[in-house]
C-alpha cells in the first residue's frame, strides 16, 4: 500500500516509536522473557492476579468447538491452554525461550495435547511452512512488538478465515510511571514506552480496517519481598540502570510503592484497547 506524500504514514511512526522503545528498555521483549526465571516468575504472578480477567476474554472471543486459532505472541499460554479446553487446534507463535519452556511444562501437567508450538517471532513464520492453513481466529494479546505493524497485520489477515482480534495498550501503563519520572535525571533524556493502541488504530484505518474497539481497566500489584528484590527486578528489565543510578530507584520505590512488613507493593492501573474485525476483499467493516 502507498500512502499519500501529503499524508501521515502511521506505520512508519509505530515503528520509529518501537525503536524508540527499544533503545530506551535496553533490550526487546523477546531478550527479557528468554529468561525462564522471569518467565516463570510472570507465569506465577499472572495465574494469582489475572485469573478472572482471563475467563472474561476467553468468553468474549465466543469460541466454538470446531475452531482453529492462531494465538501470536502466546507467552507461557495464558490464553491459549485455556482456549485449548474449548476448542479444536491451538497453534502458538512465541520467540522467547523462556515463555515456551513454561508453557510446555504447563501443556505436561494438563495433559493438553491440541497445542502446537511454533517457536519464532511472528516476523519469522512462513505460513506455507511453519502453519497448518486458515484459522478461524487469529489472535494477538499484548504482543505487537513488531516494527512492520502493518506486515504484521496483513500476515494476520492473510491466514485468517474468521476473525482478527487484537489487544494493546492505551494510555500510559502502570509500570512505565517509573522509568518516564526517573529517566530525564539518570540519562538527560526522556523515557519512550512505545506506540500505543491510537497509532494502531491510525495503522488499521489507513488499511481500510475499522474495528469494533473495546476498552478494558485492570488493576493490579507487583509485590517484592524486600528493597533489594525490587531494586533487581528493575535493573533486570532496564539493563540501562547501573550502581550509581540505585539510590534514584530505591527513593523512587519508597515514594510510590506500598509497605506491608518487608515486602514493597507497587499498584499499578492498566487500560487496554481490543480491536475486532472480520478480513475481507474489498471494503472491510467491523465484525
Amino acid at each position: 500500500m502507498t500512502i499519500p506524500a501529503n499524508e501521515t504514514d502511521w506505520n512508519q511512526i509505530w515503528g520509529q516509536q518501537m525503536t524508540q522503545w527499544r533503545e530506551c528498555a535496553g533490550q526487546s521483549c523477546q531478550d527479557f522473557w528468554d529468561d525462564e526465571e522471569s518467565a516463570a516468575v510472570y507465569a506465577e504472578k499472572h495465574a494469582k492476579q489475572n485469573h478472572k480477567r482471563v475467563e472474561r476474554t476467553v468468553t468474549a472471543l465466543e469460541l466454538k468447538p470446531e475452531f482453529r486459532v492462531l494465538d501470536i505472541g502466546a507467552g507461557p499460554g495464558n490464553l491459549a491452554l485455556p482456549m485449548a479446553a474449548r476448542v479444536a487446534h491451538v497453534t502458538t507463535v512465541e520467540p522467547a525461550a523462556g515463555m515456551n519452556r513454561i508453557m510446555a511444562r504447563e501443556m505436561a501437567r494438563q495433559s493438553i495435547s491440541n497445542v502446537r508450538p511454533v517457536k519464532k517471532s511472528w516476523e519469522e513464520v512462513c505460513p506455507d511452512q511453519d502453519l497448518e492453513g486458515l484459522y478461524d481466529l487469529v489472535l494477538a494479546s499484548m504482543s505487537l512488538g513488531m516494527a512492520d505493524i502493518r506486515g504484521a497485520v496483513e500476515k494476520m489477515e492473510a491466514v485468517c478465515c474468521g476473525r482478527v482480534v487484537l489487544f494493546w495498550h492505551a494510555g500510559i501503563p502502570g509500570w512505565e510511571q517509573m522509568p518516564r519520572a526517573l529517566w530525564p535525571t539518570l540519562f538527560n533524556a526522556p523515557y519512550h514506552g512505545g506506540p500505543k493502541s491510537d497509532v494502531l488504530f491510525q495503522v488499521l484505518y489507513q488499511m481500510g480496517i475499522y474495528p469494533q474497539i473495546q476498552v478494558t481497566r485492570n488493576c493490579f500489584s507487583e509485590v517484592f519481598p524486600s528493597m533489594a528484590a525490587a531494586v533487581a527486578f528493575y535493573r533486570h528489565r532496564f539493563p540501562h540502570i547501573r550502581d550509581e543510578h540505585v539510590p534514584q530507584v530505591e527513593s523512587y520505590i519508597r515514594e510510590h510503592c506500598r509497605k506491608r512488613g518487608e515486602e514493597w507493593i507497587m499498584d499499578f492501573d492498566h487500560a487496554s484497547m481490543g480491536f475486532s474485525w472480520t478480513p475481507r476483499s474489498g471494503q472491510r467493516r467491523a465484525a
